[in-house]
């Protein structure tokens, strides 16, 4: 029995969704790392070392919490990206890796680092749950 997969037009379409997705995770990635690293002088826009009040001081930092967290999440999604897109020149991509069928092209345009049908991907959340 052949192995199911989609055909090398289908595999470059979805491959340009994915760079598409990447290149955007890296430019957010990069402002982020820059907010990261602005003072909060920097973000004041003054030049002076003047006192700060500490409710501002604990803003910023609330504030920068947020950005690393949010820079942690989009780092684990542009893996997921990365993983997709070496499944695209295996040639493995769109295939669930649960039962082995094509995952339909809606939900991979909707989720494109999908490795599960929806219903796979239920049971695999009842099963996580349940343990």
């Amino acid at each position: 029995m052949a192995a199911k997969k989609f055909n090398k037009t289908t595999l470059k379409k979805f491959k340009v969704i994915l760079v598409n997705e990447r290149n955007r995770i890296v430019e957010d990635l990069d402002y982020q790392k820059n907010e990261l690293n602005k003072t909060i002088t920097d973000s004041a826009g003054e030049l002076s070392s003047a006192t700060y009040h500490m409710a501002d001081v604990g803003t910023d930092m609330a504030e920068r919490e947020k950005t690393s967290l949010f820079a942690h999440r989009q780092a684990k999604y542009l893996s997921d990206v990365d993983e997709a897109l070496a499944r695209v020149d295996e040639e493995t991509y769109g295939v669930c890796i649960i039962c082995g069928d094509l995952i339909e092209e809606d939900r991979l345009r909707a989720v494109p680092i999908a490795k599960y049908h929806v219903s796979c991907k239920e049971t695999q959340n009842q099963r996580n749950h349940n343990q």
